[in-house]
């Protein structure tokens, strides 16, 4: 083929070629409603026709720069059409002046051949040395976007080229106004292309003589025709036998259609069906326009026809999907009313008795009322294209479990399109994963604040047992020598005691107890076939689903946890996992609560092997005490004690080291210790005290980092004189409730010396000695500050709780109050106790006397004859006792210790010969011999006026000398010394059995 001079096209005159270009202009602007890629179809077609090339190309801007690609092709099959799917111009420099260079110059461009050899795959040998390019850009906004090309072998004149500017023109303002199938940021035609997005059309084009009824048609239509099933050879050009094929259902709006575009010389555009002679029935788009003669009169309409049926198919196979669709979808128009619905919807209000389509939804159905719907819709509208969301809550009408909807809606042309999803079961999962975080939430703070086992079980029993709607528990702890059930809930009784006889029988379970890693178990059948020993153990039970957790805490084994369902369940792999968690935490929660244990158990009896425990009998006093460790301490440094002394006399001492602790507890012990000690040598109170002072300088001197402040006040009672001595070391003072109990108690006035330890310029020097007199029957109250409350100096809350008790529990008419009562005024003292911020200590002492008949006193001449007499006097006081047993040892005894007495110390003052103001009183002094008759023994005691202390000696056996405490100490059941305001006094004591007493 060879191409044809500039200018035009061979036959063709100026004025008919103009009529044709402005035909096709209109046609092209008349593209009303039809979707972008149509509008550019269309403008391929057209601009191949007018153009009189070979076909027509649309491409637009890719993503990338200086790149178009393929948006519409007419006139080349689908394989040459690829070729021109992307047009680069660094790619394919040979293109300067075509599609890439009229996107840069804005006018049109013609590229005469050849093309180039990448643009020619499977054309006809040698064509592409004749074919040239055409080419015009597309605007958008005065913008361009892309180009319009013809593929042309005649080299197109100025005619050529203003028909395919204007049609580039009408384009451009029809593609701002086209219908777009997508939304999104980026303008459509600036998405990266998809590979075949693009295909080409088969056009056809079509004359009908209106006069005549004449219906011609090209090769194309012919094609086009065929392929709906209706042989061209049998209709014999008449457009009746054309129309006669048109669907009986779409024939009336043909007719219509076709009259209406004559009658007002418009565009003809139609879809509709035909029926071939197969009785396949297909799609057919058609287009057209009337033309006039040349005397005005309207002679033809010309146009074109498309085969649409794969695209029809199509559009209906997403229609019957969306009708299909599970979920409600309702389409709206601009009154919100229901224009489409499909069958979920429709069915959802036919269940309601009412018709969705042509209604507004949220008035048709009244469970839709108030849920937000249409402020959704007016979101919707306000951003065409963009989702839309809202989530709703519908109650069940019959007070059952509510529904949860999703709702989407989207505005698209105009219409909204309204999605309801029931998200259920997805809200009622994410509610169960919610309460079961918050019950795992709430057994870590349980189990955080378990302090023992038994906590702990109750933890597991209140928070895992509901987590996994489970029924029973069984809980071992195995950090003993053996499994220790700390805690079972819903088995019957004579499952826990099977139990119990199993682990301590010599087969144990160890099933259950021994497991390395958890075992699930979902049925008795199960059970029955992994541990057939202890299938009558599970029947027992009654359940029928398990769980064996070990816990482990690292490499050690602290217990085991098997918890049980009542029916057989499976067990998923989330809720294995969260059974694995849950063990973790009760084993920590188990191994903490076992180290508190061991930890308080040691702690208790360190303070109990601190503490005197039961109180020593004394004579002459009953005690009673109470120690109370401070909130959240075990041990402390209060304590007290009570020391009998030789004579019936009592050391009651009570004290305080600051603060409560471990620390505190170990200084305490080492004073208290330290009291015994030195009450044991019968050392005077105010002595002992020094001492104490010098054993809390060296303690304070051995930790210097944690200094030790220390309190305590030592009582010393005489029950033979009703006396008292108290020393006191920075300590409360006592407090004394008189006999009768009708007034509150006193203060007693005791000088405080400065606390143990703090003054070292007077380290060793005696405390100051107070000495009060106590009425047979008065109560000493004892304490410590941990008692007193936040007014640490005054002891009025103290004292209200003892007046308090002592006016509910009057006294015994004159006697001393026995034990019970006493221990009643500790509980009461101690319950009325405002606060426990301290460790407390409480010591109270019903003060008695000796009866006076139990006590016998001589004054005797520091002589040797005075043993004789001695002797006299206690053999005579014994009978009257009723002691006849015991004046043979004591008759020894009292006869050894004056005899010492006479051979080397001094007499004592005669105070009835210094009264007299007489001669008569012995040169040597006055030694005092007194007898006491202690409830179940005898003191022999001999005072004189020297301060030399006694000892045994271990004389030779020829010494005369020498041998008489020897005999003192084998004859008494014990015997010591003690110093004296004037001098000392040397006892011995005789224990009275039950066969002492005489007949």
């Amino acid at each position: 083929m060879t191409a044809s001079p500039a200018g035009g096209r061979p036959g063709d005159t100026g004025d008919a070629e103009a009529a044709m270009d402005a035909l096709r202009l209109e046609l092209a602007a008349a593209a009303e409603g039809m979707a972008d890629v149509d509008v550019l179809r269309l403008a391929a077609q057209q601009a191949a026709v007018g153009v009189g090339g070979l076909a027509g190309l649309v491409h637009l801007a890719g993503p990338e720069e200086n790149t178009l690609l393929l948006a519409a092709a007419a006139g080349l099959p689908a394989r040459l059409a690829e070729a021109w799917e992307r047009i680069s111009r660094v790619d394919s420099p040979a293109l300067d002046g075509a599609d890439t260079e009229t996107m840069a110059r804005r006018e049109v461009t013609w590229s005469p051949p050849p093309l180039p050899p990448e643009r020619c795959a499977g054309f006809p040998g040698g064509w592409e040395t004749t074919v040239g390019v055409l080419s015009v850009p597309i605007t958008a906004g005065g913008t361009p976007v892309g180009a319009l090309s013809v593929l042309t072998s005649r080299v197109p004149d100025a005619a050529r080229r203003a028909f395919l500017a204007g049609l580039a023109r009408t384009t451009s303002r029809q593609l701002l106004r086209a219908r777009r199938w997508r939304v999104a940021l980026a303008p459509w035609w600036q998405e990266p292309a998809r590979p075949r997005a693009v295909q080409p059309v088969r056009l056809g084009t079509w004359a009908w003589d209106l006069a005549t009824g004449r219906l011609d048609i090209d090769q194309v239509a012919e094609e086009v025709i065929r392929g709906a099933g209706l042989s061209p050879d049998r209709w014999a050009s008449r457009i009746d036998a054309w129309f006669s094929r048109v669907h009986p259902d779409d024939r009336p709006a043909v007719d219509a259609e076709a009259e209406r575009a004559l009658e007002t010389d418009q565009l003809y555009a139609m879809e509709y069906r035909v029926v071939g002679e197969d009785g396949r029935i297909s799609w057919m788009e058609a287009r057209g326009k009337g033309e006039y003669d040349k005397a005005g009169r309207l002679a033809r309409m010309t146009g074109t026809v498309l085969d649409i049926t794969a695209r029809r198919s199509q559009h209906e196979w997403l229609a019957g999907l969306l009708e299909l669709h599970p979920e409600p979808i309702d389409v709206l128009d601009a009154d919100n009313r229901v224009a489409w619905a499909n069958r979920a919807s429709r069915g959802m209000a036919a269940e309601k008795g009412t018709q969705i389509v042509g209604a507004v939804p949220w008035e048709a159905l009244p469970g839709l009322r108030g849920r937000g719907l249409p402020q959704l819709v007016d979101r919707a509208r306000t951003a065409p294209g963009s989702l839309a969301f809202l989530e709703m809550e519908l109650p069940a009408e019959d007070h059952g479990a509510s529904t949860y909807y999703q709702v989407r809606a989207v505005e698209v042309g105009g219409h909204v399109a309204v999605q309801r999803a029931d998200v259920t079961e997805q809200r009622r999962a994410e509610r169960a994963a919610a309460e079961r975080t918050q019950r795992v939430a709430d057994l870590n703070a349980a189990l955080a604040m378990a302090l023992e086992t038994a906590d702990v079980a109750d933890a597991v029993t209140e928070h895992v047992l509901p987590l996994f709607g489970a029924t029973g528990l069984v809980m071992h702890d195995q950090t003993g020598p053996g499994p220790r059930i700390v805690g079972a809930v819903g088995y019957p009784e004579k499952f826990l005691a099977e139990l119990k006889r199993l682990e301590h029988s010599s087969r144990p379970p160890v099933e259950i107890t021994a497991m390395s890693a958890p075992q699930y178990v979902s049925s008795t059948e199960e059970f029955a076939r992994r541990w057939p020993r202890l299938e009558s153990l599970a029947r027992l039970g009654r359940k029928q689903a398990w769980a064996v957790l070990p816990l482990l805490v690292g490499e050690q084994r602290v217990g085991s946890c098997v918890i049980s369902w009542a029916d057989p369940r499976p067990f998923r792999a989330e809720e294995r996992t969260l059974l694995k968690a849950v063990a973790t935490f009760i084993a920590q929660a188990l191994r903490n609560a076992r180290l508190y244990e061991q930890t308080r158990a040691r702690a208790e009896r360190l303070q109990r092997e601190l503490l005197p425990g039961e109180l020593p009998g004394l004579v002459g006093v009953t005690a009673a005490a109470r120690y109370r460790a401070a909130a959240g301490q075990d041990v402390g440094g209060d304590w007290y004690d009570t020391v009998p002394l030789p004579g019936g006399r009592v050391l009651a001492v009570i004290g305080d080291v600051m603060g409560h602790g471990l620390e505190q507890a170990i200084i305490m012990g080492i004073i208290r210790h330290a009291v015994l000690v030195m009450a044991t040598l019968d050392m005077p109170a105010e002595d002992i005290m020094a001492h104490l002072g010098d054993v809390a300088a060296r303690l304070e001197r051995r930790t210097p980092d944690a200094p030790s402040y220390a309190t305590a006040l030592i009582v010393l009672y005489d029950p033979t004189a009703g006396s008292c001595r108290i020393v006191n070391a920075g300590h409360p003072p006592p407090l004394l409730l008189r006999p009768d109990g009708q007034e509150p108690p006193r203060t007693l006035d005791v000088p405080p010396s400065p606390p143990l330890g703090v003054a070292d310029d007077a380290a060793g020097v005696p405390s100051t000695v107070t000495q009060v007199d106590v009425e047979p029957g008065s109560v000493l109250i004892l304490y410590t500050n941990g008692l007193l409350g936040a007014d640490a100096t005054h002891p009025g809350p103290l004292a209200e709780a003892a007046t308090a008790y002592a006016a509910a529990h009057p006294g015994t008419g004159g006697r001393a109050p026995d034990t019970a009562w006493l221990e009643g005024l500790c509980q009461a003292i101690v319950t009325g106790s405002p606060t426990r911020r301290d460790d407390a200590a409480l010591l109270v002492l019903s003060a008695d006397r000796v009866p006076a008949g139990h006590i016998a006193a001589w004054d005797l001449p520091c002589a040797a004859e005075s043993a004789r007499s001695a002797r006299a006097l206690v053999t005579d006081r014994l009978a009257g006792w009723a002691l006849t047993s015991l004046v043979d040892p004591l008759q020894l005894i009292v006869s050894e210790l004056i005899g010492n007495t006479v051979r080397h110390a001094s007499g004592l003052p005669d105070q009835n010969a210094q009264n007299s103001q007489n001669d008569q009183s012995h040169p040597s002094g006055m030694v005092r011999l007194r007898l006491l008759h202690l409830e179940t023994r005898v003191v022999c005691e001999v005072y004189d006026g020297s301060e030399a202390t006694p000892r045994v000696r271990h004389p030779a056996l020829t010494d005369e000398f020498g041998r008489g405490l020897q005999l003192v100490a084998l004859s008494s059941d014990g015997w010591g010394a003690r110093y004296t305001e004037g001098g000392k006094c040397v006892w011995a004591r005789l224990d009275i059995s039950p066969v002492a007493t005489a007949p």
